[in-house]
């Protein structure tokens, strides 16, 4: 295919990922001509990734709400395109999926089924793999030119934009569709990182490194409470991990980034509402040994020793020596542990990017660009990021799908 030649392509999808893919099957079987370029060697090399290995791609719990600042626009994606017919459309490639606390995965529990089903919806698809874009531009002669490093360029009516945001930029996802898009005029909020590890000051981590708790956190942004989540934490030598964790770290980065102050405070044992209470009625039945054996058959005891230096209590103080102000120490560092956040662990080990290109310049009846005709916009180049649990990728498939509609709509109006 040559630069000049319109008549080759329909439609140029930039990007063989989540959205790009399923737009691409979703074009190729309305029989439309589609160019995919692929800047990796493979398509999908980020999707099989996700969820570990095991690509949560939806939830029963498909609700704008859980987009957050975002949540506007989704909602208004997810009329045009509902979550179930997300699902029909996979159904109609041939997957079949299995629920597990409200997650959709597939039935295989394999990502390798979904990137299969995708690959077999775009048998009619022209992919070009090792292709990377370096310019973006409407054409003189209508419709839009398509630069690449190896050097020859490519012309269609229209462009799906899906090169995804900045995480996991080992998997091909560096934020060049953002920077493309800027140079074009879309306005780019800030990047960060997030559904990432959070890197932590404190001197007990190095002790801590491997210890699995069940906790309840509360996220300190300027000393005020900013969110709280809760489920199996994960200590570090660098900080904290875990999905409880990760539903916070979006936070994290913008906070910083402006010098603000931000502390993680980890209940320890959020099923027991009064803990002081429960710290005196085991102390009284701990009386005759020492402030270590308090936790024994509670918390690990490197966790155990954790606790007592924070509330600067001697592992060997007899038990029946603590003071009220002792008791009051132990119960805080319980209840509410410090963990002064400095960091995340960045856009390396992130599964999406916070930011992007604000919704207001999309249209969210087709993801078209509100600035340029013929240029549409799909999935995490998007300034949407949903929690754990399939939002994300839902939203991909969504906005993709959506997109894809429109696209063949365009052209049966336009007859070209």
């Amino acid at each position: 295919m040559n630069a000049g030649n319109f008549s080759q392509a329909d439609c140029i999808i930039l990007g063989g990922g989540a959205s790009g893919l399923c737009a691409a099957a979703e074009l190729g079987r309305q029989g439309m001509r589609v160019l995919l370029l692929e800047r990796g060697a493979r398509v999908g090399k980020k999707l099989l990734a996700t969820g570990n290995g095991r690509c949560n791609l939806s939830n029963t719990r498909m609700e704008a709400s859980f987009y957050r600042e975002s949540a506007d626009f989704v909602r208004r994606v997810y009329e045009q395109t509902p979550p179930d017919a997300v699902m029909a459309f996979f159904s109609s490639l041939g997957l079949m999926t299995v629920a597990e606390e409200g997650r959709l995965y597939p039935r295989t529990l394999a990502a390798s089924s979904v990137l299969d089903v995708l690959r077999r919806g775009c048998a009619a698809v022209s992919l070009i793999t090792g292709c990377d874009v370096t310019g973006l531009s409407p054409s003189r002669r209508g419709g839009w030119l398509v630069q690449t490093k190896e050097g020859p360029g490519f012309c269609a009516p229209r462009v799906l934009m899906a090169m995804g945001g900045c995480a996991a930029p080992g998997m091909g996802t560096d934020g060049a569709g953002a920077r493309l898009l800027e140079r074009l005029g879309h306005r780019i909020t800030p990047l960060y990182p997030a559904l990432v590890q959070l890197r932590c000051d404190h001197p007990a981590l190095r002790s801590l490194k491997g210890i699995r708790v069940r906790a309840a956190l509360t996220l300190l942004i300027g000393g005020a409470a900013a969110a709280r989540e809760q489920g199996e934490l994960l200590f570090t030598d660098y900080g904290v991990s875990g999905v409880c964790v990760f539903q916070l770290s979006r936070y994290v980065s913008p906070a910083l980034s402006q010098g603000r102050e931000v502390r993680l405070l980890v209940n320890l044992l959020a099923e027991i509402r009064d803990v002081e209470g429960w710290l005196s009625s085991r102390m009284e039945a701990f009386s005759s040994e020492t402030a270590l054996a308090l936790f024994t058959g509670v918390f690990p005891r490197l966790l155990s020793q954790a606790l007592l230096r924070q509330a600067d209590i001697a592992a060997d103080a007899p038990v029946s020596s603590l003071s009220r102000a002792q008791r009051q120490a132990l119960g805080l560092a319980i209840r509410a542990f410090p963990l002064p956040v400095i960091g995340t662990q960045g856009f390396a080990h992130a599964q999406v990017t916070r930011g992007g290109v604000a919704v207001e310049e999309t249209d969210p009846r087709t993801m078209a660009s509100r600035l340029y005709d013929g240029l549409y916009l799909a999935g995490e180049v998007l300034d949407v990021d949903g929690p754990c649990g399939g939002y994300n990728l839902h939203f991909a498939f969504a906005s993709a799908l959506t997109a894809a509609r429109a696209i063949s709509s365009s052209r049966a109006s336009s007859g070209s």
